[in-house]
């Protein structure tokens, strides 16, 4: 496909300083695993966000795990999650030992504020907000709030939000943790892997204990004082996350500026009702990760697709079924459809088009044009 929906993004000068580098850990002048690249690449991303901590980790799935473990989150616990999210947003509640609250989404399919007001109960420990597709809550502050005066915990799961701002405040600043994703589909990538941001000392050391075994990060000599896993970043991806950073505020705004092209062309099915485009204030910068538009009732989310590939272009829509439907969860919940009616009716009428550092603005004029052309 030429026009795919997610592409890696390297400039060829980063490329040859990468390879540099690589070729240096390899001839045995640097360290594969535990070294100063993953510790470099932890400082930066912490200043860049605007928090004094940040934990590197092999994905943003051990992220959440890491950090529900040490906020205390297990047996006995709820967690509210939006129904719209990747598996791993609940999954890795119910591997500490938690029970996943399901939570219906708002019209940006962004978790419902007023429906998170429902699901609390005196068992809610944390409540995990996505910044879906790369949109940072708009009422992310409001929900901080709401949320610390009933003494529940804010996990922000930014996987697709890297580069994300609200007010001049950036997306893993404003909660209680942040977990982000660098998986090779997202905004910057290491292949895989993850990062933790928060403002709690003690959490970012236990959040570092975790990823390296249950060590303890204070001894003087090799000592283990808790349980944890072995889900620490490489070397190797601490180097890329370094050069994507520093590309990071260039990715975004490329991506802001395909969104842009594609709003503008495609305005004119919005006003006919035919479309609608997620709505959020001038002071959200999006990352867009995804760029999602909603399809009117009635329209034939297949056939749009197969009339997009017939012009080399990808389309997807990311995630289907609802996480709730996941078999693994109705296997353990029984849980079923109807309980959110708001994701419900979106979750099979949204697509998305590409959006990355390989899509060129003629690039975004054409696959505007061919998506006008496969919805009237």
């Amino acid at each position: 496909m030429k026009y795919t929906t997610a592409l890696p993004f390297f400039p060829q000068e980063d490329i040859e300083q990468i390879l540099k580098k690589f070729g240096k850990i390899l001839a045995g002048e640097g360290m594969l695993t535990k070294g100063p690249q993953v510790k470099e690449f932890e400082r930066e991303f912490a200043a860049y966000t605007g928090v004094p901590y940040a934990v590197a980790a092999n994905s943003c799935t051990s992220a959440l795990e890491v950090v529900f473990k040490a906020f205390g989150v297990g047996k006995g616990d709820e967690v509210i999650v939006p129904v719209q999210t990747f598996f791993s947003s609940a999954s890795s509640a119910v591997a500490v030992g938690a029970w996943p609250v399901f939570c219906d989404t708002d019209d940006n399919f962004l978790l419902s504020f007023e429906d998170l007001k429902r699901k609390i109960s005196p068992a809610t420990k944390a409540v995990v907000v996505v910044h879906f597709a790369g949109l940072i809550h708009p009422e992310i502050f409001a929900i901080r709030d709401y949320l610390k005066e009933r003494n529940i915990l804010l996990i922000e799961d930014a996987a697709h939000a890297s580069g994300a701002e609200i007010k001049g405040v950036r997306a893993g600043a404003i909660g209680d943790a942040g977990c982000f994703s660098f998986f090779s589909t997202k905004v910057m990538t290491t292949g895989d892997g993850g990062m933790i941001t928060t403002n709690n000392e003690t959490v970012a050391k236990l959040c570092r204990s975790l990823i390296h075994l249950g060590i303890d990060v204070d001894a003087p000599q090799e000592q283990y004082s808790e349980i944890g896993g072995n889900r620490r970043m490489t070397e190797f991806q601490g180097i890329l996350g370094r050069f994507q950073l520093k590309r990071l505020d260039e990715f975004v705004a490329h991506r802001n500026m395909i969104a842009r092209i594609y709003q503008e062309e495609l305005r004119s099915l919005e006003k006919e009702g035919r479309i609608a485009f997620p709505q959020f204030p001038g002071t959200v910068r999006h990352a867009y990760w995804r760029f999602i538009v909603f399809l009117q009732p009635g329209l034939n989310r297949d056939k749009v697709r197969e009339r997009m590939r017939e012009k080399d272009i990808a389309i997807d829509w990311p995630y289907q079924p609802l996480v709730h439907l996941q078999p693994a969860f109705q296997k353990l919940y029984d849980t079923k459809e109807g309980p959110y009616p708001n994701a419900e009716s979106r979750v099979g009428r949204h697509i998305c088009l590409p959006i990355h550092l390989g899509i060129s603005k003629d690039a975004a004029y054409f696959i505007a044009a061919q998506f006008k052309n496969s919805v009237l």
